[in-house]
């Protein structure tokens, strides 16, 4: 290994350059900047891909719809899919990082009560709400009514 430490030093170098005793090719900073978010089309690709298929879905759904099964069905149906793609993917693209806040922030683990439950609402909070205000206002939760045997 190199041992001449007054100009070879660990943090003048990378790690691999460092320990194989060997200099870089290129001058090395240890104080990096960090690398800016690449406008490349790997990083557009999914929302690309999506609104892609969304919009060829919801085009031919709309069209099927709204016109009917027609000669012209397929032409029309391209026409209306390259006219909507174009519109919807820069607004998907541009507000990617914002609505993957948003559905952070909705899906987020609800913040625990002072009585250490969870505050999250499920199926049985929602059925034990029910029975309580059913049982406030003296009601009675009528039985559901069963289908007879060969009635269908």
């Amino acid at each position: 290994m190199y041992n001449d430490t007054s100009t070879f030093n660990r943090h003048s170098v990378p790690a691999a350059a460092y320990y194989l005793g060997c200099s870089p090719i290129a001058p090395y900073s240890a104080a990096r900047k960090a690398p800016r978010r690449s406008n490349s089309l790997a990083l557009m690709l999914p929302s690309l891909l999506m609104t892609g298929l969304m919009t060829l879905v919801m085009a031919a759904v709309l069209r099927l719809v709204w016109v009917g099964f027609s000669p012209d069905f397929t032409a029309a149906w391209m026409e209306a899919w390259l006219t909507s793609w174009p519109i919807v993917f820069p607004f998907v693209y541009l507000l990617n990082k914002p609505v993957s806040r948003l559905a952070a922030l909705i899906a987020a683990p609800a913040a625990t009560l002072e009585t250490g439950r969870d505050a999250s609402l499920s199926l049985s909070h929602i059925a034990d709400a029910s029975a309580n205000a059913t049982a406030i206002n003296g009601l009675h939760v009528q039985p559901p009514l069963h289908a007879a045997a060969g009635a269908f």
